[in-house]
């Protein structure tokens, strides 16, 4: 009697398992390809994207010239022989990123959405100012300090700790103690 539950069992999986997959087979040949529904899309007309220089161009003054003088200060820090990987990936990141992100969002706004931010007492000419600041901000500090010197004493100190630290208690050979003294 156990088996043939055990059996009913078993084939009851095999015909449940059988008829999702046959479930899944039916639904996937009645929806179509993903080949033929991108296909069937018209192409996107190519935008091409503007360079980080054409936008700060686009600014009116004195954005434009706070612009282009952070973009400067990036521009004359990427030199090859940066070697602290924080800064340089915050100074690539400023130029090919954060800086173009910002001129961008200035650059798109409409009249509408200029009298909006006027009416909230956030003058759109305003808030480009603070972002450039910030960003500047950003760069100046990051150049300020020299990560890899610093990472380069840690990576010391801990060394010398494991190096020459105290011993675990109870670990000191004999006549050790007395050669130190």
């Amino acid at each position: 009697m156990i088996a043939v539950l055990i059996l009913m069992v078993i084939f009851g999986g095999i015909a449940l398992i059988t008829y999702v997959d046959n479930s899944t087979k039916a639904q996937r040949r009645a929806l179509p390809s993903a080949d033929t529904a991108v296909a069937a899309l018209p192409a996107p007309e190519a935008v091409p994207a503007e360079g980080v220089e054409t936008l700060v161009l686009r600014l009116p003054e004195p954005a434009r010239t706070a612009a282009w003088t952070l973009l400067c200060t990036v521009v004359d820090a990427q030199q090859p022989t940066q070697s602290d990987a924080r800064t340089a990936y915050l100074l690539s990141q400023t130029r090919d990123a954060y800086l173009p992100d910002t001129l961008r969002a200035y650059l798109g706004l409409t009249d509408g959405a200029r009298r909006t931010l006027a009416a909230q007492g956030q003058p759109a000419d305003v808030l480009l100012t603070e972002q450039l600041r910030l960003l500047e901000d950003g760069v100046r500090e990051a150049l300020r300090h020299d990560h890899a010197t610093a990472d380069r004493l840690l990576t010391q100190g801990r060394f010398l700790r494991e190096r020459f630290g105290p011993a675990e208690p109870g670990l000191t050979l004999p006549g050790t103690a007395s050669s130190l003294d």
